[in-house]
């Protein structure tokens, strides 16, 4: 994990036809320092991922569903414990050779893999599913970290720039651009004989330890830069995570993007950074929109501006207001508040002709966004009302995150963005019945809200700590449901798979005893008392593929052929050698049932009693008469005969073929449920509560609705299901998977492009 620590050599040299950008001798020293420090933290990073990759296969490896899968975890843990050196300096010396050769040369990295993302959206279709696959998380990877860091990539490839005397340096140029990081770990990593799984075990772990900590590195970098003068009034202060900036935030990297977004549009489209061209695109059609509804006269234009210090002291006095806010409470129910007309009033501002200020086009744009994102959650038809309610509560520190940190719209691991959409993800499966006194989801949201709303001001880091804590919270939840909900499957399987073998048995018994009526009633006694429990048991533990199945059904054959009269001699011979085999046969598949010793000599008796007429050749019409006259027990022989016990009607019902009932849309929509539906489901009483589609039989069609919680609370064949859906007492939640702040902005979008239309 060595390389050499060279000092930079500054020379003139003739670059493709041309001389390159000199560097003047006073920005020596600050390259120097820059060297030294990405020396210092890029293998620090790197040799944390490979102790953290370590701990993480591990994990795998203990959890693998099979010993073939745990054996492959464990073989990698070792191949990458033995190239772990080799991989760790590999990439180090790459990441400063292309560091060195940027400063010697003017030129962006040319390492073999640099540009490979260029040509990856035309080319992914030709490659197999493990490249794809592989191709996918670099590229993944480089998006995350270039909009993750953008604030402090953009200072420093301004201050690169800078030195190098030009007006602008690309992010794909930048020697220590995510990319080149990406590309370089591949590089080196790609050598590893290991398969799909584990290769993206490891992207993941590079992601976390090395990608993600870019951003340290590139503020330590930034702040170097500027304390030895290079573009020092770029930026006031660079945060990890953005925060507030009183004042001349006009000079920031963040401010600079938002009010020069035309200038970063193609850049944006070269990133594929989706989020930031949606709200980009949003921004477009409410300014549209406002001046539509101003008559395109721009409202207030000679106006002074509301400063963002007093925007955020009055959003944070309405915040802790604890009475509702007009326009707050509508019939009882949630509505999203007059946010503009609020905070005039606790400013002490007319609004207006006569109007004394304004709000800044920034702060309009975060006002509106914030608001249509509100009117998108109370109207949300998968959020209870109550839920609803609750998040409603946190627009205003929502507004504050927006204005105080433009990334809230721009990334979609912004820690406050993730909360809102973990709450609503949450709160999804909870019901109204469920209370909201009883210690769980209700109550630990509640104290969330209850804590953005007294502790918020300025500290975005808040909303990372309640992330972890409502985390932690509902990954200990989700631990006690999937428990739950696995045992309630495992009763409800063990269910179905005993009916189907009960049913199987009756088939098998029936077929062979139907209309028969010289069978002797000793032996339908023996069958439907005694063997009818060994096939049951065989079929349970051995299913009917199995020789122990099928033996079974060939002893039931064997005694009902030992019973059957037969005057011929060479028969009675052949019967008198089978017999004892026979009854050995019987005898061991009742004790493995543990059958009543008692009731099995008797019956053995009385069966011994039907051998010897047999092997006496008596007629079938002898053996008749007998049966018809020797048996007190058994009044209607035929009767017992030709039903032989059949299973229950509910039993019947899910074991035997599907009833398809009326076929509709909807009985082709129950049929073809995904396993994780949520559904609202209504009572009779009109009460309504949230059920999940936990299980569904392939054999009958029942499926099986669990609660948040992983408790049952319908059961129900698949016909019955469809009749449901058929009178809207159940109706499916749409788009549960996708996050709420994505659903809300395609929401907001469509919404404004049809305004725009119909205007």
């Amino acid at each position: 994990m060595s390389f050499q620590n060279n000092v930079l050599s500054f020379e003139g040299s003739r670059i493709n036809g041309g001389m390159r950008p000199v560097l003047k001798e006073e920005h020596r020293a600050s390259i120097d320092a820059c060297r030294k420090t990405v020396l210092k933290l890029i293998p620090k990073c790197i040799s944390e991922m490979f102790e953290s990759l370590d701990d993480a296969l591990y994990e795998l490896a203990d959890k693998a569903e099979s010993n073939i899968r745990q054996t492959a975890f464990f073989e990698a843990m070792r191949e990458i414990r033995k190239n772990r050196e080799g991989i760790e300096a590999g990439f180090n010396q790459q990441i400063m050779k292309c560091f060195d050769e940027f400063w010697k040369t003017g030129q962006p990295p040319a390492g073999p893999n640099h540009r490979e993302m260029e040509s990856a959206e035309g080319t992914l279709s030709l490659l197999g599913q493990d490249d794809l696959e592989e191709g996918l998380a670099i590229s993944n990877m480089t998006s995350r970290g270039e909009n993750r860091h953008f604030r402090a990539l953009y200072g420093l490839n301004q201050r690169f720039g800078h030195l190098l005397g030009w007006e602008d340096l690309d992010t794909q140029d930048n020697p220590l651009s995510p990319g080149v990081m990406c590309l370089a770990f591949h590089d080196k990593f790609k050598v590893m004989a290991v398969d799909i799984p584990v290769k993206l075990v490891v992207y993941k772990q590079f992601q976390i330890h090395v990608i993600d900590a870019l951003g340290a590195i590139y503020d330590e970098l930034n702040t170097l830069l500027a304390k030895q003068g290079v573009l020092p009034q770029l930026i006031n202060k660079i945060h990890r995570t953005p925060g507030y900036q009183p004042g001349g935030g006009g000079h920031s990297p963040a401010a600079y993007r938002e009010n020069n977004s035309e200038v970063f549009s193609d850049e944006k489209a070269d990133e594929n950074d989706l989020q930031a061209e949606l709200f980009l695109t949003l921004k477009q059609l409410l300014n549209e929109k406002r001046l539509v509804a101003s008559g395109a006269v721009p409202s207030g234009a000679r106006l002074p501006v509301i400063e963002t210090n007093d925007m955020i002291h009055a959003l944070s006095t309405l915040q802790r207001v604890e009475s509702p806010l007009p326009g707050q409470i509508s019939n009882g129910n949630p509505a999203s508040m007059d946010v503009r007309a609020n905070l005039f009033q606790v400013m002490g501002l007319a609004q207006g002709v006569a109007a004394e200020k304004k709000i800044s086009g920034n702060d309009e744009d975060a006002i509106d966004v914030i608001s249509m994102l509100f009117d998108f959650i109370l109207e949300d038809r998968n959020l209870p009302d109550a839920m609803k309610a609750l998040l409603a509560r946190l627009q205003i520190p929502m507004l504050k995150v927006a204005i105080l940190d433009k990334s809230f719209f721009h990334s979609k691991g912004h820690p406050a963005r993730r909360l809102l959409n973990i709450m609503a993800s949450a709160a999804i499966g909870w019901s109204e019945q469920s209370g909201k006194a009883d210690g769980g989801l209700y109550e630990k949201m509640e104290s969330i809200v209850e804590r953005v709303l007294n502790d918020f001001d300025k500290d975005v880091e808040l909303f990372s700590r309640l992330l972890e804590d409502l985390t932690a919270f509902i990954q200990r939840e989700e631990q006690g449901s999937k428990v739950a909900e696995q045992r309630v499957a495992q009763v409800t399987q063990g269910k179905e798979q005993l009916n189907s073998a009960r049913h199987r048995v009756f088939e098998e018994i029936n077929n062979r005893l139907f209309g028969n009526d010289w069978i002797p009633s000793p032996v339908v006694m023996l069958i439907k008392d005694g063997w009818r429990d060994v096939l049951l048991l065989l079929r349970l533990r051995q299913g009917d593929e199995s020789e122990e199945w099928q033996n079974a059904l060939g002893l039931m054959d064997k005694l009902l052929w030992s019973v059957q009269p037969n005057p011929d001699q060479s028969r009675r011979q052949e019967l008198l050698n089978e017999i004892p085999p026979l009854l050995k046969g019987l005898r061991a598949g009742l004790k493995e049932i543990s059958y009543d010793q008692h009731k099995m000599a008797r019956m053995f008796k009385e069966l011994q009693v039907c051998h010897i007429r047999c092997l006496k050749g008596e007629t079938a019409e002898d053996a008749a008469a007998a049966a018809s006259e020797g048996d007190s027990a058994q009044t209607d022989p035929d009767a017992a005969v030709t039903q032989p016990e059949a299973p229950a009607a509910e039993e019947t019902q899910s074991t035997g073929s599907v009833d398809h009932g009326v076929q509709d849309e909807y009985q082709e929509q129950a049929e073809n449920l995904q396993v994780g539906t949520w559904f609202e489901i209504q009572e009779a009483s009109g009460m309504k509560f949230r059920a999940k589609l936990s299980w569904r039989s392939m054999v009958s069609g029942t499926c099986l609705f669990v609660n948040r919680k992983g408790m049952k609370v319908v059961e129900i064949p698949v016909t019955g299901f469809a009749s449901w859906l058929r009178v809207g007492k159940a109706v499916p939640l749409d788009d549960v998977g996708i996050p709420l702040m994505d659903r809300a902005l395609d929401a907001m979008m469509d919404v404004l492009k049809k305004t725009e239309i119909d205007d």
